[in-house]
């Protein structure tokens, strides 16, 4: 069984599939050498490989974290009042798709067409409507945080995503080398769904 600390560590590295040690401290708010020092433990235990300063997950990292979630998280999967704030993500995410899908793509006369972000309005109107579903998202963060502070990672992720768009780096986003609001979103959904016990309903 993993213990907290491990689980942590090797969460951020199966979420991200090929990760620095830095990154991880980052998001799990440990110093960087006890982040080394876990991906040695991990990597001893078969769980990671580290390989030109990344760790990657192995086959066997995703039933280890799964067994982890089950015993760490018994209490979050039993609390009665995130129920309906889980659900309500799921209505949320499927709008978040949508919204993705505005920035990535153009109605041009009934046909879909590449986004090439030469319209500044319409493009203010998508990352308006982004930044509401995010806020959409501060009760469940902060319910999971209450159980877990490692979940404040997500709202200052979020956050520092959001100001560099509005300070017209649009390529946070989407783009999937950096840490963007889609990036950041999707490993929130699988974060929240190890967590749970759940599969991912598309």
């Amino acid at each position: 069984m993993l213990d907290k600390t491990d689980y942590d560590v090797l969460n951020v590295v199966a979420l991200k599939k090929m990760v620095a040690a830095d990154v991880v401290a980052g998001d799990t708010g440990m110093a960087a050498p006890d982040v080394e020092s876990v991906l040695e433990r991990l990597a001893g235990q078969g769980l990671v490989v580290v390989a030109a300063g990344a760790a990657f997950p192995s086959d066997d990292a995703e039933p280890a974290l799964a067994a982890a979630a089950a015993h760490h998280y018994a209490r979050v999967r039993e609390d009665g009042e995130l129920a309906p704030l889980v659900d309500r993500f799921e209505t949320v995410n499927a709008q978040f798709l949508t919204t993705m899908s505005s920035w990535q793509q153009v109605d041009v006369g009934g046909r879909k067409v590449t986004n090439d972000h030469s319209d500044a309005e319409y493009d203010g109107k998508v990352i308006a409507r982004l930044d509401k579903l995010v806020a959409r998202l501060g009760p469940l963060l902060d319910a999971l945080t209450a159980h877990d502070p490692r979940f404040a990672a997500y709202p200052r992720r979020f956050a520092a995503a959001m100001d560099g768009i509005d300070a017209g780096r649009h390529e946070l986003v989407s783009s999937p080398t950096l840490d963007s609001v889609h990036n950041v979103w999707f490993e929130f959904h699988e974060d929240l769904l190890r967590t749970l016990g759940r599969e991912r309903v598309e």
